[in-house]
């Protein structure tokens, strides 16, 4: 849905959430059980296929979904682990199916009865959205991109969103309560100080982390006795890591990364060599020979950020942000 029927010009029971990914995506799901009406606003367009969009540059990198949020995300959306499997995904033992080599060796194999499911975050993201569709309560406004926050007249209240579609037209939103799970990329502190606000404090740490990732076609012939490898970083003497991670329709992505500005190269050959000088050779031996299925992508903005809401002395009422917003990873 590229438009929206009705606009709520007028303050009613709706909420608007800015950011159409995860977070903005489990968000949604949560206020359509507390509002007559839950609008996503989206700069990106949705094609309806677990594909690449420009506003998720770190979807094509390794994205795991741990045992406790897939059990949340069950809770919210019943069945979507199956339906995730049925489109390609694999089911995996935490412990017994994968490789862990930490800074102290190898972890030991063993059936732990914890179980995860394994995908790219475009699967899932997919997955979530088609389920949100059905909700009919909920719509997606796309193509439009967040400009600005309305200030009731009691100025302390967030009535609305300013948004601006492609031919830069601008509208206004109405809305009871407005979320900001925007990303990284959140204006909401330029937003606040327009409004009279404060902007937060911000704490930023660099450890110069960088990463490169590509995708790998699973050999027919591979028999190794694992989905999966993980092998760690030991700065002391070696300040690399990878990760071996199967995804749907017997791919893998494989991400390696350094730390101290020690970056994969994203060239054929340096990639592959980065990967031989892990401190185990298992992904190296995987992959040498493996058929690659996409470029080689990578990614070095990786500062952690720490945006201070809480030391505010006041914040406008019937406004969260949520994720990527307040900290960043």
């Amino acid at each position: 849905m590229y438009r929206i029927t009705n606009v709520p010009t007028e303050e009613s029971h709706s909420a608007i959430v800015i950011g159409g990914s995860i977070t903005g995506l489990i968000a949604a799901r949560v206020l359509i059980d507390h509002f007559d009406r839950v609008i996503i606003l989206e700069r990106d367009l949705f094609t309806g296929k677990p594909e690449f969009r420009q506003g998720v540059p770190q979807s094509l990198h390794v994205h795991a979904l741990l045992t406790k949020g897939q059990e949340i995300l069950e809770q919210l959306f019943p069945g979507l682990s199956t339906e995730l499997i049925e489109n390609g995904a694999l089911e995996t033992d935490v412990v017994a199916d994968w490789r862990y080599l930490f800074a102290d060796g190898w972890a030991p194999n063993y059936d732990s009865g914890m179980t995860m499911i394994t995908c790219s975050r475009n699967l899932l993201e997919n997955a979530i959205r088609q389920r949100l569709r059905k909700y009919r309560n909920l719509e997606f406004l796309e193509a439009h991109q967040a400009v600005g926050l309305s200030l009731g007249n009691d100025n302390k209240s967030i009535t609305g969103v300013k948004v601006k579609d492609r031919q830069n037209r601008e509208l206004k939103l109405s809305a009871r309560l407005v979320v900001d799970a925007s990303g990284r990329n959140s204006q909401t502190p330029k937003w606040l100080e327009s409004l009279g606000y404060q902007k937060p404090q911000e704490t930023v740490i660099n450890s110069f982390l960088g990463y490169a990732s590509r995708w790998y076609q699973k050999a027919p012939e591979f028999t190794a006795p694992f989905q999966g490898v993980v092998l760690k970083a030991k700065p002391q003497n070696c300040q690399r890591g990878g990760v071996l991670y199967p995804v749907e329709n017997q791919n893998w992505i494989v991400t390696l990364a350094g730390i101290g500005k020690d970056y994969p190269p994203t060239d054929e050959d340096g990639f592959l060599e980065f990967a031989r000088s892990l401190r185990s050779s298992e992904i190296y031996e995987t992959i040498k020979n493996a058929r690659p299925k996409s470029p080689i992508y990578g990614y070095r903005r990786t500062e952690n950020r720490l945006l201070h809401y809480e030391k505010l002395r006041r914040f406008p009422e019937n406004f969260l942000v949520m994720g990527c917003i307040s900290d960043i990873y």
